[in-house]
């Protein structure tokens, strides 16, 4: 049971620095001594279960407190306490360990000497309600997702129409390098400033700037949503730089 346990804890802190959660603290959520009849099972296999779970965390050194009479009424759980970015608390994640509704719905299975066992169930939910956890991760970013996470990680804007068309070729240049790159070339007939401005509203990543020098000069101009302005460069070069933070989740 540790065993699988630890590989779920390895999950949850693995995901969550990913998503930028890296302030959490663990609760360790055991059954209410002073209402038995809320819970199922004997008490023994309680006081392992719990004694277990709270070892674990102890072990990993995560700051953690118990929730007495935070458990389910079939076993004892771990429940992960995030702080956003705005300081508010949210319980994501959570582990649970059932060592007694096996026994109730009579669950079993073979071992390797042919026995037949009554399994151990760990319930398991890494970000708990997706919906949930989306309106979360919008404000925690408050709209300014990290280029790995963004929907719309590129905005190509040709400087007027007469560059349309190589706008698209940009495009298609980037996806054969990268088939995975979330691009849209901004073809409206709008001025480029007024583009630039819709970009840094909605919070794009990165705005690609070609006109008659670019297509000249076989560059492109790079806008950077918190940086800014990068100048030109080369499409091999801004490819590679994209593509590597994407794989780093920079």
């Amino acid at each position: 049971i540790a065993q699988e346990v630890n590989l779920m804890l390895d999950m949850i802190q693995e995901v969550y620095a990913k998503f930028g959660f890296k302030d959490f603290w663990v609760r360790v959520s055991t059954r209410d001594p002073k209402s038995k009849k809320k819970y199922i099972g004997d008490k023994e296999v309680w006081d392992e279960s719990e004694k277990m779970l709270s070892h674990l965390i102890e072990k990993r050194g995560w700051k953690h407190q118990i929730g007495e009479g935070e458990a389910a009424f079939y076993g004892p759980k771990l429940d992960f306490i995030f702080k956003d970015v705005l300081g508010r608390e949210w319980q994501l994640s959570t582990i649970q360990l059932d060592m007694n509704l096996p026994g109730r719905f009579k669950l079993e299975y073979t071992d390797e000497n042919g026995k037949k066992q009554q399994p151990i169930i760990l319930h398991r939910a890494i970000l708990g309600s997706t919906e949930r956890f989306l309106g979360i991760l919008i404000e925690h970013y408050a709209g300014a997702f990290p280029l790995w996470l963004a929907p719309e990680q590129i905005w190509i804007l040709p400087v007027s129409d007469k560059f349309a068309s190589f706008a698209q070729k940009i495009r298609e240049e980037l996806l054969q390098k990268n088939t995975n790159l979330r691009i849209v070339v901004r073809e409206e007939n709008e001025t480029l400033g007024k583009k630039i401005r819709e970009g840094q509203i909605q919070k794009i990543p990165y705005l690609v700037i070609v006109g008659e020098k670019e297509e000249q000069q076989g560059t492109i101009s790079v806008r950077d949503r918190q940086k800014g302005d990068l100048g030109p460069k080369s499409l091999e070069a801004f490819s590679a730089m994209v593509t590597e933070q994407i794989q780093n989740k920079q």
